[in-house]
């Protein structure tokens, strides 16, 4: 368990890593203001992203037990990340704690990410599913 949970966190730091340089990038070519924002305090903007990117791979430790339905898993994922990830947004500035609506639009862009990875993972793990079912079946025709 400590294996594979150092193995998610490893993946975390990688995926963060990612996102934020994607995230600068785009910001950068973009949002101009929001870019010279962000860089103005790069290291503490860095830590945050990189820890939201390391708890949301390490919560893929829920994964584990298959005990749970994988909805169950998905949710509680969420919530592990989304009860780390707003007082990190909160605390940097990402999100707007001034206006109620500034909340409902950062925890709906969130979960819009999640809806959009889980989204993802659905279609490759349906994909891997047929190209396996095929190499069965060519298998089976051969026999």
């Amino acid at each position: 368990m400590i294996k594979t949970l150092f193995k998610y966190t490893a993946y975390g730091l990688a995926v963060g890593s990612l996102y934020l340089v994607v995230l600068l990038i785009l910001l950068d070519l973009f949002w101009k203001d929001m870019f010279y924002a962000l860089t103005q305090d790069f290291t503490i903007n860095v830590l945050g992203g990189l820890a939201i990117g390391t708890v949301a791979s390490a919560s893929g430790v829920v994964h584990e037990f298959d005990n749970l339905n994988s909805g169950l898993q998905a949710i509680m994922r969420a919530v592990i990340v989304l009860i780390v990830a707003l007082p990190i947004a909160f605390g940097l500035g990402w999100i707007s704690s001034a206006s109620p609506i500034a909340i409902v639009i950062g925890i709906a862009v969130w979960l819009l990410m999640f809806a959009a990875a889980w989204f993802g993972f659905y279609l490759f793990g349906n994909s891997e599913v047929k190209k396996i079912n095929d190499k069965i079946k060519a298998r089976d025709s051969k026999d």
